[in-house]
């Protein structure tokens, strides 16, 4: 039966034990300090000590450990010597958290009973170890957790067959079954088939992140899918048309080059809690060496905080008119003698910025330039103009348009965040724009682009990269891609309906055309947590429960678990051969297998497989190598840079012994460093040196030889004007304005102007009188590890208000607070800070929904319960600038969320 359990009874050590040696000792209720920071890494910095200072044994930042599967749940630590006896293993730190980092586990008789980050070699600036965040030490829960699903199992009142079998009313509801693995896969091919045979495959849609259940599904003809703008946002449409890189991935320096700025600008950008790890402590030395760091936020965030960064307080969706506001500054105090502007490479790089440079292509007589100066609109883009939209003030606008001209060597950094927000499909064009009137590219001191995940701070070639293990593929012949704002209302009401298939993104497709949507029939869960991260939740769940069948896999019961109607085991990395994952560009994580598979969990393939072979098809010529063998091509394929920088050669020498010993296929091979060697080590790092060969300078090749290095986009250059980007965007009819093919303000569908009446800002608040946004945060890799007690016991995921707000509405900290938009309502406790801009309230990214079935009030905290579906645009997913309201509870006080229970099956 369902029930939920006391998470902290899975938490076999102190609070005081798990804290050691991680920046979580500083933690208060609001989370606001240095608690982002990787390690006690920064905190040393931080308190004058030299990294070089730190030893070995400080990084190793033990922490007692979760047991085997045989003392799950007991609540008691096992009795061991940490070191006698035990082996150190490199375990898998596999989640979506832009860290990448070493994570090392001391097992002892089958149990893992201590944690450690990297300590392979001494840590200085030049060699970073690669240290892991509080995430890492607490993923033994999310291996041993006492919550792990253990058997194969289907919802009470679901049958197959469809119609009034599914009982599709009592998911989120219902109670589960034990069932066999056998008619686990019976029921789950079985349905597929009779889906597919009577409405066709793409009567199916397969929420996969990755290949997991997608071979099968494509064996069978393929599926529809679901399509967001999610982690880039609006930089998945532009960005190669303006003549970026994909996403504008990549084009920043190396990470030596840091302490070469003046000014290092974060905007949107937070990597203390987005990228926990080595990305945050990059940016230590710069500090350390005098940068002036400037940080352009809702919030004056942890990063900030670790920097002493100077703060521009900026609402969420308004960047737009800040920037613009930023442009016109630099044109006046330019004009005014202050030479703040690079004419130079203006002229020679980008096209569009006035009326003398235009592309050929260009079709309407308009430029940025004029434009920002009011020429068309009669409204100049002054700080004056900007400020009452914004939020900064004026004279920040101005100070900030000194501080990034071109006498400044100036390093322009951005996360994505001001990307997820409705409205902001010019914002990849602007930020590049005021980089190039710096002319702030292909420089040493100088960037303009992305500082994302893993390779934050540190861009360039990869130095050593992991290898690749070839598999039969399968062509997906369904063609239906349902945008994410959309694709709820298009399952509930759609079938026979056209609806707006604006493409998909990451696949660089674009047809803005209408389409007739098929009769969804199914969903299939697994890699993917869409219901719990993607936007518009309620109505993702009103959808779920009109269908015949729900199918997931999973190690917890998610919320995708929670609304399905067959749950399968799925095995953590952990109970597999091993990874090889890519950290920075610098380091290849290399882990292993820690403990057999729990209980009765299954691989991905292993289940793909079961399914194929209920359906009467071998799997073997599908899958035609065991994970051991793919783990084995994967290290053996490995290759690093030679040490001239010539070309990349084998990482890893390979003996026949190692094969026999393996009992895997392969060839012998002559490279760095030993299997066995490289298995103990855990990683792989390539050893810098300030002035190597290895240094990267963005957009450098292009600016010593335009014609040679040519952009992607038509004109072949950076394209402030961008006529196919008016003609696309404009195309997919979705937005009462054309859009401009320069940056140039709109006023989005949801933001901070409607939460206005008549859109009149300044003027009377509507019933929606806040931006809402959703930062993400230290606690969870979006959705993952929510469920993980220790982590829900010191970040406390709050409602973050402003101070002033809060005292308008008579709410405290630690008041229970219920937020609403027109789309669903939470509760959460409240945390109320000066370091918020007043406005904006923000709810942390990717909290598991807990609705209370009677009121349909979430108590989880879910950002995305709070979203709807609303369409503009490109069809962004505009997470960040929705509105909401919120008032002190009325009614009972919520419980902080590790004393509330998490959700279980108990099937034994």
């Amino acid at each position: 039966m369902s029930k939920w359990i006391d998470q902290m009874t899975n938490r076999p050590i102190s609070r005081r034990a798990f804290l050691r040696g991680s920046a979580l000792a500083t933690v208060a209720v609001a989370g606001l300090s240095l608690t982002g920071c990787s390690d006690n890494k920064v905190n040393e910095s931080a308190a004058g000590s030299s990294p070089a200072e730190s030893t070995t044994e400080a990084a190793k930042t033990e922490t007692s450990a979760e047991t085997s599967e045989a003392e799950v749940g007991t609540g008691h630590a096992p009795a061991a010597d940490p070191e006698e006896g035990g082996t150190w293993i490199s375990a898998a730190c596999w989640h979506n958290c832009g860290g990448r980092c070493v994570n090392k586990v001391l097992v002892k008789d089958g149990a893992v009973i201590r944690q450690k980050t990297d300590d392979s070699h001494e840590d200085s600036y030049e060699y970073p170890q690669q240290r892991g965040c509080v995430r890492g030490k607490a993923q033994q829960q999310q291996c041993f957790g006492a919550d792990r699903l253990k058997y194969p199992m289907k919802r009470k009142n679901w049958q197959p067959g469809g119609g009034e079998n599914a009982r599709g009313d009592l998911r989120g509801k219902d109670e589960w079954e034990r069932i066999s693995w056998e008619e686990a896969f019976k029921l789950v091919a079985e349905e597929t088939l009779r889906v597919r045979d009577e409405y066709g495959m793409e009567a199916i849609i397969n929420f996969a992140a990755a290949a997991s259940t997608s071979t099968m599904l494509k064996y069978n003809g393929g599926f529809s899918r679901y399509f967001d703008t999610d982690s880039y946002g609006t930089y998945t449409l532009s960005s190669p048309m303006a003549g970026l890189s994909y996403c504008d991935l990549g084009e920043t320096n190396d990470r030596f080059d840091l302490v070469n700025a003046d000014t290092i600008v974060l905007y949107s950008s937070n990597p203390a809690w987005s990228a926990a790890g080595l990305p945050s402590f990059l940016l230590t030395e710069a500090r350390d060496k005098g940068v002036r760091f400037i940080v352009v936020d809702p919030l004056y965030n942890s990063t900030a905080q670790m920097l002493d960064a100077e703060w521009i307080p900026v609402h969420g969706g308004t960047d737009m008119a800040f920037m613009l506001a930023v442009a016109y500054e630099m044109l006046r105090l330019d004009g005014e003698g202050e030479e703040l502007i690079d004419w130079d490479f203006l002229n020679q790089y980008t096209v569009g910025f006035d009326a003398e440079h235009m592309p050929a292509d260009a079709k309407l007589a308009e430029n940025f330039k004029d434009y920002v100066l009011g020429a068309y609109d009669d409204t100049p883009k002054t700080p004056e103009w900007a400020s009452p939209l914004c939020g900064a003030p004026a004279e920040q606008i101005t100070e900030f348009a000194r501080a990034i001209g071109k006498k400044n060597k100036v390093m322009l950094f951005h996360n994505y965040g001001f990307a997820r927000c409705y409205g902001a499909e010019g914002i990849p064009q602007m930020f590049m724009t005021l980089g190039a009137m710096g002319g702030h590219m292909g420089k040493s001191g100088h960037c303009c682009g992305s500082a994302y995940h893993a390779n934050a701070f540190n861009a360039g070639p990869r130095l050593v990269k992991a290898g690749s293990s070839e598999m039969p593929s399968f062509d997906n012949t369904v063609e239906h891609i349902f945008p994410g704002p959309d694709f709820a209302r298009i399952v509930i009401e759609g079938a026979g309906k056209p609806y707006r298939f604006v493409g998909n993104c990451y696949g660089g497709m674009f047809p803005g055309e209408d389409r007739i949507a098929p009769d969804v029939r199914g969903f299939y869960y697994t890699t993917g947590a869409y219901l719990q991260t993607g936007m518009n939740m309620k109505k993702h769940i009103e959808a779920v429960r009109t269908l015949d069948f729900v199918f997931c896999y999973a190690q917890f019961m998610t919320p995708c678990a929670q609304y399905s109607d067959v749950v399968l085991p799925v095995t953590t990395e952990w109970e597999r051969p091993g990874m090889v994952a890519e950290s920075n560009r610098e380091t290849l994580i290399i882990s292993t297998q820690v403990t057999e598979p729990l209980y009765e969990a299954k691989s991905d393939q292993e289940i793909e497989s079961g399914i194929l072979k209920a359906m009467g098809v071998d799997p073997e010529p599908i899958f035609p190598k065991s994970l051991k063998q793919q783990y084995f091509e994967k290290l053996t394929g490995c290759t690093v840079i030679k040490e001239d920088g010539s070309d990349m050669e084998p990482l890893i020498t390979i003996t026949q012994e190692d094969i026999d010993e393996w009992e895997v296929e392969g060839k012998p091979q002559e490279g760095r460093i030993g299997l066995a060697e490289l298995i103990e080590k855990g990683s792989y790092q390539v050893e810098r040196k300030r002035g190597d060969k290895f240094g990267y300078i963005g957009y450098e090749n292009y600016v010593k030889d335009p014609e040679a290095n040519k952009r992607s986009s038509e004109s072949g250059k950076l394209e402030i004007y961008c006529q196919a980007f008016a003609d696309l965007i404009n195309s997919f009819g979705l937005n009462d304005q054309e859009y401009k093919p320069y940056p140039s303000y709109i006023v989005p569908p949801l933001g901070y102007e409607t939460t206005f009446k008549n859109n009149q800002v300044g003027g009377e608040k509507g019933d929606y009188p806040y931006v809402l946004y959703n930062p993400h945060y230290l606690r969870r890799s979006h959705s993952t590890f929510d469920n993980c007690g220790w982590l829900r016991e010191q970040w406390k995921n709050p409602v973050f208000l402003n101070a002033s707000d809060a005292k308008d509405k008579g709410v405290a900290t630690g008041d229970t607070v219920l937020i609403s938009t027109p789309f669903g309502q939470v509760l959460r406790n409240a945390v109320c800070v000066e370091t918020l801009i007043p406005g904006q309230v923000g709810i942390p990214h990717g909290s598991w929904v807990d609705i209370d079935e009677k009121t349909g009030i979430d108590r989880g905290g879910s950002d995305n319960y709070l979203i709807g579906d609303t369409m503009s645009g490109m069809g962004v997913s505009g997470y960040n600038n929705c509105n909401c309201d919120f008032e002190k509870y009325s009614g009972d006080a919520l419980p902080e969320d590790w004393q509330r229970p998490v959700f279980t099956v108990d099937l034994d």
